[in-house]
């Protein structure tokens, strides 16, 4: 039996008495503390909703990855049995640990959701629940929801939007598809991302189709802002330079004492 000094892991502090089964005093005594997760566990700044699954899944993964509560979310993780006998009815302290424990990564996972996708889980009754839930719901590769997001992709327009808005709303829709194993093609993506930009980025747009070889993506990306960025410099120059003065057209005809009563004749 461990000293006092001996390390004692989190699950479980040894307080079995000598034929291996606990008193209440001795199991009530030496119920062992939870695991206590670091305040930086729990500041999640983006939180997971409908647009942008992908990206907060892998905040929220290295999160408890770093953590070491992975095997929790997995369910690799099995709760030990809730009490130390059936007879006696008294509880388990391992799994006051495990059950805690449980509750703080749940805890975590809530609060990176936003409202409309807390609601669907919020009923679990486990983190291995919540974040299997959340996996089948935003992972699932039903032919409706392959369509609909292809729909979308391809009438995405950056219309009252700024250009990296614009870019994050495609790259948002190839992220979604990508997760349910519908990745989107270099040249569908290309011809969606350029086909839903205004007349006035036409030069850009040729010179991107033009070129020999294939630029990737994020050069495509880094094209599109650059342009964009002297494209709204040329606006700002043009709004403040002084109009020319306004000049009366010449007349068809030459004026002469004749034509101008002939004209006028009418008035």
């Amino acid at each position: 039996m461990a000293d006092e000094t001996t390390p004692i892991t989190p699950s479980l502090r040894s307080g079995a008495n000598e034929s291996g089964v606990n008193n209440a005093g001795s199991a009530a005594s030496q119920i062992p503390t939870p695991i206590q997760l670091p305040p930086s566990f729990f500041s999640s700044t983006l939180k997971l909703e409908n647009g942008n699954y992908v990206l907060s899944k892998g905040q929220i993964l290295a999160a408890i990855v770093v953590g070491g509560y992975e095997d929790f979310i997995y369910g690799t993780t099995k709760p030990p049995s809730m009490f130390l006998d059936s007879m006696s009815q008294i509880m388990n302290p391992e799994y006051r640990v495990w059950q805690r424990t449980d509750k703080s990564v749940m805890s975590f996972l809530f609060s990176s959701l936003t409202s409309e996708p807390l609601s669907q889980v919020v009923c679990c009754t486990s983190s291995y629940e919540v974040w299997e839930s959340l996996r089948q719901r935003f992972e699932s590769n039903s032919t409706t929801r392959v369509i609909n997001l292809r729909i979308q992709m391809q009438q995405a327009k950056k219309e009252g939007k700024t250009m990296q808005e614009y870019l994050n709303m495609v790259k948002m829709f190839a992220d979604q598809l990508a997760a349910i194993g519908e990745a989107v093609r270099y040249k569908d993506y290309l011809w969606y991302l350029l086909e839903g930009l205004p007349a006035e980025y036409d030069p850009i747009v040729t010179a991107i189709y033009s070129r020999p070889d294939e630029p990737t993506i994020e050069e495509v990306h880094n094209l599109l802002l650059n342009f964009d960025i002297r494209l709204e410099k040329r606006q700002v120059v043009e709004s403040i330079l002084p109009q020319p003065p306004y000049t009366c057209p010449a007349p068809a005809y030459p004026l002469t004492p004749s034509t101008i009563s002939a004209n006028t004749a009418y008035t």
